[in-house]
Parts: C-alpha cells; sequence; structure tokens
C-alpha cells in the first residue's frame, strides 16, 4: 500500500521514475549512491509502488561500484604504512640521511597518504603538485597551461621560498617536498608488486584506463547514479564519459531554492555537476520546496551541549504511530551527541543507524588499561610494573577479580605503600591477569592475548549485557585482521623491527575507530542518524541537534602537506569546497520537511562563546516560513537549601560512647580519648562522631601521594631518632650541630619507613618527589635544631611515649559522676632552665596566638585555637600522670620558630599575655574547668551530634563529603 506522505519523497521518485523507464528489466540496471542506508529505502519504494513482486536491481555504493573494474585488492591501512615507510627510509639512505622510526614516521604519514590520495581523486600530476620552483620567472615555463588566477596562487606561496629567505624549517620542509614526486611513484609500484592498490588509486586507474577493466559497466544494461554532489575530479571524468556513450543517468537531489541562486553555497557542486560538467539530471529543478511559508522552524538554545539530548522528550511529546513510523528523524550534526540521546530516549521503536563508537565504552577503557599496562611493562626491564595500573586493574568491573585478591592487592598498596609489583606475582591471580601482567614478545603474540582476554570476559557478560558482547565481537574481528597485517610485516626480513610502544598504539588507533551498528529494524521507528547517513532520505518532521558554528559547517580541513594555494591552483579540495557540502547537507533536509526543529548550544564556556550556525540566520533572511525562537533553561532542580545533620545519642550510639567511661574496673578499657580527639569535638561535634563512634577512617593516601599529614609525621620521626639516643641526658649546642650531620641519613629512614620501603635499596628507588621531600624535612628539622641549639642547653626528659600518658578524669554526666580517660601522645618532655616543658611540633599553619580564653571553646569556632589546646591537653595529662606541676607548654612552628614557642594574649596597648608562670596556672584552672564541662556535654544523651556551622572547619575535613559542606 502507498504512503501519500512518501509521494514527494526522492526516493519514492526515483523509485517511481525507474519503474517507468525500466519496467521488468530493472533487474539488469545498476543503482550507485554514496552510502547503503538509500538502499534499504529504495527497496521498500519499488516493493510498494510496483503492487506485485520485482527482481531487484543491483545496489552499490560507489566504491562497490568502482571496485567492479579491478582484480587487485585494497590495501589496509597498516599495508599502507609500513611500505610508505619502507620507500620514505629508501629515499633518506640514497640522501645520506639517518632512516625514521615507526613511531617518529606514523603522523607524518597519514598525512602523506591523505594527500596522495587527493591528488589520485583529483587526477593531478605528482611532479607538478610537488614540484621546486627555482624562481617566480620559472612558473610560466613550469606551468604554461595555467590562467592568471592560477599563476597567482603559485607566486604566492613559492614567492616566500627565495633563498635569502628560508627558514631552517623551510629548508625542511623543502628537503622533504623533494622527495615527495619519487615517493609517490615507488609506494604505489611497490603497493603493485603485491597486486595491492589504495582506493584513491583504483579511482584514478579507472578514469586513466590504466591496470583496469574499462568495460566493467557493460555488465549491466545501464547504470543509475542517484543522489551524488561534490565530485572528485576521476568522478568527473568517468561520468562523463558514461553518459556520453549513453551507459548510465544522473538524479540529483536538488531544489530550485539553491540551485538558481549563484550566491547560494548549498548549490555550488549541482549547478557545476549539471551547468559545467553537462551532466543531464533525470528530474527537473523547477520546485522551491524550502521557501515554503507553511514550513515551520523552532530554533531552541540549550544551555549546555549535553543538555541539546537531555531536551528531547519535550521536543518529542507523543509516540510514534506505526504508520507515520518512519516520518520523523534525529539528525546529528555533531555525533559526539549520540550518547546523551541513547541516555535520554526510552524508546522500544527506536532506530539508530549510526555505530555505537566503540571508543565510550567500557570495553575500550579496558584494552585502553591492557594496553597502558603492556606499555609499561616494555618500557621497564619486563619484570615489574608500579602500583597505578595494578589498582585501575584490580577496580575495573569487566575484569571483575575475586574479592579477596581485590582486597589484599588494595592492602599491600595502600597500608603497605607498596609502589611496584612483580609481573610474576601479578600473574598467578588467574586466567585474566596471566594475560594481562606477561611479558611483551611480539606484535602477534600481544594481540592474541587481548583478543583472549576479551572472549573470556565476553562470555561472563554475554547473558547480561549483550552491547558489550557486539563491542567485544567487533573488537575481535578488527584485532585479527590486524594480526594478519603485523604477521605479514614480521615474515618481511627487510623490514625494521618494531618498538613494543608503536604496536601498542597501532592498536589503540585501530580499536578507536571502531563502531558497531545497533540491532533494529531499519524502515521503522524513529529514526536517528548522523548527518552523512542522512542523504536522499527525506521525513516530515525533523529534530536536527549540533546546529552550532564550527560543527555545522566544520571548520577544521583534513592536515596536510600541500599548502591552500598549490591546492587552488591545482583544483585540490580548498576549505570552501567543505563549506559548500555541509550546506548541502543541511539544505537537502529541508526539501521535504515540514516542522524542522534546530538546537544548538548558546553556553559559554572554556571553548569561548557557542554560536548558533551561519545557516539559521541565512536560512531566516533567505524565506518566508515560519520561525519561532526558544531558550531551553536547565532542568529545575529542587534543592533543600542547607540541612544540619543531628545524631541523637541513643541506642547503639550511646551504647559505642559510653565505652568511653570507665564503669567496671575488671575490664581493661581501651577508649580513650585524645587530644586530636577532644579537638575534634570542639570544632564539630559530628566529625568526633563519624570517626570515634561511627568508626569512619580517613582515607589513606597512595603510595606516590605526600599529604601534609605525612610530612609532619617524618619530621616527627626525624625529631625521636635525633634525640633518641641523649634521653636523660643534658644535651649542648656543640652536640646538637655534630650529630645535625646525621639528619640526610635520619630523613631517609623516616621516608622509607612511611612509604614502606626497603631501607637497602631506597637510594635507588627514591623518585623526584621523594627526593624532593627528603630536602622538605631535612630543612625543617634544621630549623628546630637551630632554635634547640640556640636555647642549649636542656635535657631530654621523654620522647613519644605511645601509652605512657593516660589519666582518668571525673565528669559529671546525669546527676551522677563518672570517669573517662584521657590519653596524650607527646611529641617530647624536656628540662630548660629548671622548668619542664611539653613541646609540641607543628609543620602546618599553626599559631601562638590566641584572642581569649572564651574564642577556644566557641562553638563558631572561628578563634579557635586547636594547637593551644592540644597542648594544654597534653600538659594536664603529663602533669597527673607524673604527678608533678608547673608543666609549660611549648609549640614548634617550624615555618616560623622565631616566633618563639610560647603562647600568647594580645592584651591592650599590644602588650604579650605570655603562657607561663601565674598567668598559666590561672589558665590551666579554667581550661580543667572548661574541659570537664566539655568531655560531660560530649556524654549528655540529651545533646546530640551536630555539625559545626562553621564552613571553615571543613576545608581539610575528610567527612566533608558526607557532611554536603
Amino acid at each position: 500500500m502507498v504512503n501519500s506522505n512518501s509521494e514527494g519523497k526522492f526516493l519514492y521518485r526515483l523509485a517511481s521514475d525507474l519503474l517507468n523507464r525500466f519496467g521488468n528489466d530493472i533487474q539488469h540496471v545498476a543503482i550507485v549512491f554514496n552510502n547503503k542506508r538509500p538502499q534499504l529505502f529504495l527497496k521498500k519504494y519499488l516493493a510498494e509502488i510496483s503492487g506485485k513482486p520485482v527482481w531487484s536491481p543491483h545496489f552499490f555504493t560507489i566504491q562497490q561500484f568502482f571496485a567492479e573494474s579491478v582484480s587487485m585488492a585494497t590495501a589496509s591501512q597498516l599495508k599502507q604504512f609500513f611500505v610508505l615507510l619502507s620507500e620514505y627510509n629508501k629515499l633518506l639512505l640514497k640522501d645520506g640521511r639517518k632512516t625514521v622510526s615507526a613511531d617518529v614516521f606514523y603522523p607524518l604519514a597519514e598525512i602523506i597518504v591523505s594527500d596522495f590520495s587527493q591528488i589520485d581523486y583529483y587526477l593531478a600530476d605528482p611532479g607538478k603538485v610537488f614540484n621546486l620552483i627555482g624562481s617566480i620567472a620559472e612558473l610560466q615555463h613550469q606551468f604554461p597551461n595555467f590562467d592568471e588566477e592560477q599563476l597567482e596562487f603559485m607566486k604566492s606561496f613559492w614567492g616566500s621560498f627565495s633563498p635569502e629567505k628560508q627558514s631552517e624549517i623551510q629548508k625542511k620542509f623543502i628537503e622533504m617536498w623533494h622527495r615527495m614526486p619519487l615517493l609517490y611513484e615507488n609506494f604505489h609500484a611497490r603497493l603493485a608488486e603485491n597486486n595491492l592498490m589504495s582506493s584513491a588509486r583504483m579511482y584514478r586507474n579507472l578514469a586513466e584506463g590504466v591496470n583496469c577493466n574499462p568495460h566493467f559497466i557493460e555488465k549491466f544494461s545501464h547504470v543509475v547514479f542517484a543522489g551524488f554532489n561534490a565530485l572528485s575530479k576521476a568522478e568527473e571524468v568517468l561520468f562523463r564519459k558514461w553518459q556520453d556513450d549513453g551507459k548510465c543517468s544522473f538524479y540529483f537531489d536538488a531544489d530550485e531554492h539553491y540551485y538558481e541562486n549563484p550566491l547560494q553555497e548549498a548549490g555550488h557542486f549541482i549547478r557545476r555537476n549539471i551547468d559545467s560538467l553537462g551532466l543531464h539530471n533525470q528530474f527537473e529543478i523547477r520546485e522551491n520546496r524550502i521557501n515554503d511559508p507553511e514550513k515551520e522552524f523552532t530554533i531552541v538554545q540549550t544551555l549546555g551541549n549535553i543538555t541539546q539530548g537531555k531536551i528531547l522528550p519535550s521536543l518529542l511529546p507523543e509516540r510514534l504511530k506505526p504508520e507515520n513510523s518512519d516520518s520523523r528523524a534525529i539528525i546529528l550534526a555533531d555525533e559526539g551527541l549520540l550518547l546523551p540521546v541513547l541516555q535520554t530516549l526510552d524508546d522500544e521503536d527506536l532506530n539508530i543507524t549510526m555505530g555505537y563508537p566503540f571508543e565510550q565504552s567500557a570495553v575500550f577503557g579496558l584494552c585502553d588499561l591492557w594496553l597502558d599496562i603492556q606499555e609499561q611493562i616494555a618500557s621497564g626491564d619486563g619484570t615489574m610494573i608500579d602500583f597505578a595500573p595494578v589498582l585501575t586493574y584490580i577496580f575495573n568491573p569487566l575484569i571483575g577479580i575475586e574479592p579477596e585478591q581485590r582486597i589484599a592487592i588494595h592492602k599491600e598498596i595502600i597500608e603497605q605503600k607498596k609502589t611496584r609489583f612483580t609481573l610474576e606475582e601479578l600473574s598467578k591471580g588467574g586466567q585474566k591477569s596471566e594475560l594481562t601482567f606477561s611479558k611483551y614478545a611480539n606484535p602477534t603474540d600481544s594481540i592474541k592475548k587481548l583478543g583472549s582476554l576479551l572472549l573470556i570476559i565476553s562470555k561472563q557478560v554475554s547473558e547480561i549485557r549483550k552491547l558489550e558482547s557486539l563491542l567485544i565481537a567487533e573488537a575481535v574481528k578488527t584485532l585479527n585482521v590486524l594480526s594478519d597485517s603485523f604477521e605479514e610485516l614480521m615474515n618481511d626480513k627487510s623490514a625494521e623491527k618494531l618498538s613494543a610502544g608503536f604496536v601498542m598504539k597501532t592498536i589503540r588507533r585501530a580499536l578507536a575507530g571502531l563502531s558497531v551498528p545497533f540491532d533494529g529494524e531499519p524502515l521503522s521507528g524513529l529514526q536517528v542518524m548522523g548527518l552523512l547517513e542522512s542523504r536522499c532520505l527525506d521525513f516530515d518532521e525533523l529534530i536536527v541537534l549540533g546546529m552550532n558554528e564550527g560543527v555545522l559547517p566544520k571548520v577544521s580541513i583534513t592536515a596536510s602537506f600541500i599548502p591552500d594555494n598549490v591546492r587552488r591552483a591545482f583544483g585540490l579540495p580548498v576549505l570552501e569546497n567543505q563549506n559548500s557540502i555541509f550546506a548541502y547537507f543541511f539544505y537537502r533536509l529541508l526539501h521535504h520537511a515540514k516542522k524542522v526543529t534546530l538546537v544548538y548550544n548558546g553556553i559559554t564556556d572554556e571553548m569561548g562563546v557557542r554560536e548558533e550556525s551561519r545557516f539559521l540566520k541565512q536560512l531566516e533572511f533567505e524565506t518566508s516560513c515560519k520561525f519561532s525562537y526558544v531558550l531551553q533553561q536547565n532542568q529545575s532542580v529542587e534543592h533543600a537549601g542547607l540541612q544540619s545533620i543531628v545524631v541523637e545519642k541513643k541506642g547503639a550510639v550511646l551504647d559505642m560512647l559510653n565505652k568511653y567511661l570507665k564503669r567496671n574496673s575488671t575490664v581493661k578499657y581501651e577508649k580513650r580519648i585524645s587530644a586530636s580527639a577532644f579537638t575534634d569535638y570542639i570544632s564539630c561535634p559530628l566529625k568526633f562522631f563519624y570517626s570515634k563512634i561511627a568508626g569512619l577512617k580517613e582515607p589513606n593516601d597512595l603510595p606516590d601521594q605526600i599529604g601534609p599529614h605525612m610530612v609532619g609525621t617524618m619530621v616527627h620521626d626525624v625529631m625521636e631518632q635525633f634525640y633518641a639516643d641523649f634521653i636523660g641526658m643534658e644535651i649542648r649546642e656543640a652536640e646538637i650541630k655534630e650529630r645535625a650531620k646525621l639528619l640526610p641519613e635520619m630523613c631517609m629512614n623516616a621516608m622509607a619507613g612511611m612509604m614502606k620501603l626497603d631501607p637497602a635499596n631506597k637510594l635507588h628507588k627514591q623518585t623526584a618527589l621523594q627526593q624532593i621531600l627528603i630536602k622538605v624535612i631535612e630543612q625543617y628539622a634544621i630549623r628546630v635544631l637551630d632554635h634547640d641549639a640556640s636555647i642549649a642547653p636542656f635535657t631530654i626528659r621523654e620522647l613519644e611515649e605511645k601509652d605512657a600518658y593516660t589519666t582518668l578524669l571525673s565528669i559529671e554526666v546525669e546527676g551522677k559522676e563518672e570517669q573517662v580517660r584521657l590519653m596524650g601522645i607527646i611529641d617530647r618532655v624536656d628540662l630548660h632552665n629548671g622548668k619542664i616543658r611539653i613541646v609540641d611540633y607543628k609543620t602546618g599553619k599553626d599559631n601562638l596566638k590566641f584572642r581569649d580564653f572564651e574564642s577556644l571553646f566557641a562553638e563558631e569556632g572561628k578563634d579557635q585555637n586547636k594547637a593551644l589546646l592540644q597542648t594544654l591537653f597534653y600538659t594536664y595529662v603529663y602533669e597527673q600522670c607524673r604527678g608533678v606541676d608547673a608543666v609549660e607548654p611549648h609549640l614548634y612552628t617550624v615555618k616560623n620558630l622565631d616566633a618563639g614557642t610560647l603562647f600568647s594574649k594580645k592584651a591592650g596597648r599590644g602588650v604579650d599575655f605570655l603562657l607561663v608562670d601565674e598567668n598559666l596556672a590561672e589558665f590551666k584552672q579554667e581550661f580543667l574547668s572548661r574541659l570537664k564541662e566539655k568531655i560531660g556535654e560530649l556524654f549528655d544523651p540529651s545533646i546530640p551530634f551536630r555539625q559545626t556551622t562553621n564552613p571553615d572547619s571543613c576545608s581539610y575535613c575528610s567527612f566533608k563529603g558526607i557532611c554536603r559542606r
């Protein structure tokens, strides 16, 4: 049954005309398109119009059709590269130059092959394109057939290369330019020796009647070329010849709107094909279907690129009906928007004609990781690997490593600070690990291992994730082709040995370019396709995403060694050609559509201001169609505002809290409140809950991360090593200076202990970061020792005693007396000028100044001095533990020891209030009173754990992600 909506569509008109012209003989006709997609729709329309079974014509893409003329196979990209590399190195040796490696040459090879292809497609003479012009005067002689414009192009280019103006870069460019003609000839000759050719060479050979069967077209009664726009020079020659011989005809899909206007770039190539080349169009171009007052355009500006895909539900309010299921389409001018579209639309009838990009899949992520691991193994001694890729590997969801093994390796990295693993120990983790952590042998062996790994994973995911299985199947197929290419090269004795790095990069490039087609009925559902796939297809309604300048039309051009001036002189493609091609793609979409929604990203980002495509303004200026503009706001997000987190002290929480209280004399209590736990509670009660009640651990640093707390720990370690032999002894300035010579070794020992390194091998294992760290620690230690030397002599009484300083504190909880155990780990206790001092080392931004006593315990905490609270806490615990008094708290702020070590309060008129003697004794009494009050509050069930209202306290808190601060 014929759908009336289809009658105006290009492919429907084509089907109708072909049946009228050829009738039952259509089975002997060849129909050639640029791509495969239109073939399906044309077959559908042929069946609908004929109303009976008919023999199908022969369908080809242009590449497939031309391939009918040759017996040679098309060389793979990898094969072309190695042939080009071999021939280029031969020319270098001939010139007395050093050869280049595959790694270095690959980027150049891509450009050279592209340039050679364009020379072939456009039938240019490589000897003339790459000809070296000695002077401007030679131009007329060298190119007598050039018109004035072409000569001007050449003059503008070669005028900058006069001998007196040549720079070093220009000289190197000329040297390479000089090799190009011979390289071109040798490259194609070498391929031909292997019965191979490039696709572009196939075009040239057919146009020039060389190494081909020019009579292949006679296999068909007639050939129809449909929907073509921009033609290469080779296509122009062939099409005109075959038309003159009466062997072919043309159906150009064009509209009067841009065809009749010589300034409209969309019609540039159609006008050239019909008016200049004389190709006869079977369809007369008389109707202006674009400038239709009833045609509706909605221009939608979104605030973000991904938002273009996310707003589709609002643009598609109605579900598709069976009778018009192929009447609507989503066109992706920016094909990178496919994933946002897939993540947004949930329609079983969705028909995606584009392939899913392998590079954006989890499977490619695994392949990329495997290649990184192999590259690192090959670049080292082949027996060990760094921890970073191992950590990524064990957490990769596709690997599915056993939990016990993952936990064990993770502990080694995080807790033991293991930075290197042997391949032997890692390969024991199963078949997947054995395939991953193996020594590089050769290209085919590596490809075989990666393919085997993917096949193992495919068996695991096939039941639940069909897409991953399809992706893996496509990847394995590509790897097999790549393996054959490498194997052929390895059998070539003259070929150079390839580095492992190049092999891995080649595998990565091959996989990154893959796409996997989606399953589905191609002639039904909402069509989702790229701009190129939309050629020849017509829809009643369109949504085009990515209507941004720079996307449509594209502004980037393929890299080339052939400058723009020379390209223009020889008729090779230039940027304006690209603009005309994309203009045609866009305007052609509008032939049949009655309702068009054009969406673009209007947000300013790191790429600059995003502007709508100029085609939008151009279209509005040229036509009398209906236009409406919509600014799509971001989707509203409900925000409840900042809500304070409150944890009540009841049930299990209260039980855990009460474990700090001494209620059973027969039980050895391990729950003790430290100085840092106390200051945590003062600054944020919720932080105390997270760390001491809920038992949440602060994340450990990775082996290659150096956190501020690690620096502090290492400084403490160095100072403990330094004074360990002087406990109970008086130490003088000379002894300090003499022992300071051992500081470098002590710093290395401290770092080795912190990083869990083997001291015997620490020298050759030090990274640049570790070497810098050692120097920083050494400088901090020197500052401490310089200060100590200035106040010597003094006596070291005690150093960091982990369990020595504990005492019981009596508090009141709900009207009853309770006891809680306090604990302090004190850096150093010494005796100086008859006074016992508590010394606390600090490597951060701690301050000796405080505003007043009340500010230390203020709930807002903006003026808290945590260092003072901690040292007072240590002082109280030590005095109670050792039965002494008058102990002074001292703070060694290693970044600023010039300010002294005593705490002080700024009093009026600039006089400091030092915490010594009577001032200190009074301050201690106030501190003890407030200490009991705050600890009592901690155990009061009626006062819940609340988060602080001071955001400064959250800046470096390990739990700020939980609190949403």
